[in-house]
């Protein structure tokens, strides 16, 4: 066995969680990464969600490759959500990242994130931008900043900056008790967010690219419409956030109402994808007639230029909108912007 561990100890452990499911084409190649970094104090923990392909084998071939893997495997599927439990219930380092398992990192993500959070104090450290598996440009000029709790959670709900866990650096204490919600159909990342950014007292920003984000996975849950998951599930995971995120502000209700707004939106988008309007009639409706009402209002808040002649557009026909988007996105190929 070969341990990359030769940093000394003295350095904090960060503790890397990778969820597992049916990505043996891309698990290989995402670990290593890993396992490259310059930061070498980790803890790999890769779950494997009870996978039917080889992702678990591969996962534990790897572990013998470096001993800073542990490789947990669930007898049964327990979903994302899940998978990242049983990496959080493990984890025994000072901090956590999260990695996708057909994403990837540059070779200095950890030290970068580190040198962030200790910068600045912060409870969480992140970039706010990333790469693609197809865009690769660097920003010209890196800034680190400090923003508030707020900040982070409106640019998050103003889709300003992703939604997901990944590219992050959490304290550890931070997220305490905190889990992912196994009952969440989508959102979970969303929704363990809206948990866990409010504790933290301030939160280091930087710009550099250092993850990818594969948008080439066809495998990927987000690529194919499922009215029950992305749709429903999508309008429930708002709805739990709607009810439950605390504490709040005038500013922060706008932004929930916007995230609302473009969750019902892209349920949209599963419903006229998977050509299942006329099976769900009664909630096409529903979204249509939120979607038209709530347009206007999203002119007064924090959104810029191209969101706005969205909602004008929604304003006028939220059907036509989205099938534009459709269009746009799925028969033209554009990706979303980084």
């Amino acid at each position: 066995m070969n341990s990359q561990n030769t940093t000394s100890r003295s350095e904090p452990l960060v503790s890397v969680l990778v969820a597992a499911y049916n990505v043996e084409r891309y698990i290989e190649h995402c670990v290593e990464t890993i396992m490259q970094q310059t930061y070498q104090n980790l803890e790999i923990i890769i779950v494997d969600d009870c996978s039917p392909d080889s992702s678990g084998q591969i996962a534990d071939k790897l572990a013998l490759r470096d001993s800073r893997i542990k490789v947990f495997h669930h007898s049964q599927n327990m979903g994302l959500s899940g998978a990242r439990n049983t990496g959080l219930d493990n984890a025994t380092g000072d901090y956590i990242t999260f990695i996708d398992s057909d994403d990837w990192i540059e070779p200095d993500y950890v030290e970068y994130l580190m040198k962030i959070m200790q910068s600045t104090d912060g409870d969480i450290a992140f970039s706010r931008n990333f790469f693609t598996s197809r865009f690769h440009d660097q920003v010209s000029e890196d800034h680190i900043s400090v923003i508030t709790s707020e900040d982070m959670l409106c640019d998050i709900l103003y889709n300003k900056i992703h939604v997901g866990v990944w590219n992050r650096l959490y304290r550890k204490a931070l997220i305490g008790d905190s889990r992912f919600r196994p009952d969440a159909l989508t959102g979970e990342g969303l929704q363990f967010n809206t948990q866990v950014i409010p504790r933290a007292k301030q939160i280091g920003m930087g710009l550099r690219r250092i993850y990818t984000y594969n948008v080439d996975n066809n495998g990927s849950a987000t690529k194919k419409p499922n009215v029950e998951k992305q749709a429903y599930g999508g309008i429930a995971t708002m709805d739990m956030i709607k009810n439950n995120l605390k504490p709040r502000s005038c500013r922060l209700d706008n932004a929930v109402e916007y995230q609302y707004f473009s969750t019902a939106l892209y349920a949209l988008i599963h419903l006229i994808r998977a050509g299942a309007i006329s099976d769900n009639r009664v909630f096409y409706r529903k979204l249509v007639r939120y979607t038209r009402n709530t347009a206007l209002k999203t002119l007064a808040m924090e959104i810029n230029t191209s969101q706005k002649a969205k909602s004008l557009m929604v304003a006028v026909s939220p059907t036509l909108t989205v099938r534009f988007a459709i269009f746009w996105r799925y028969c033209l190929g554009r990706k979303q912007r980084v």
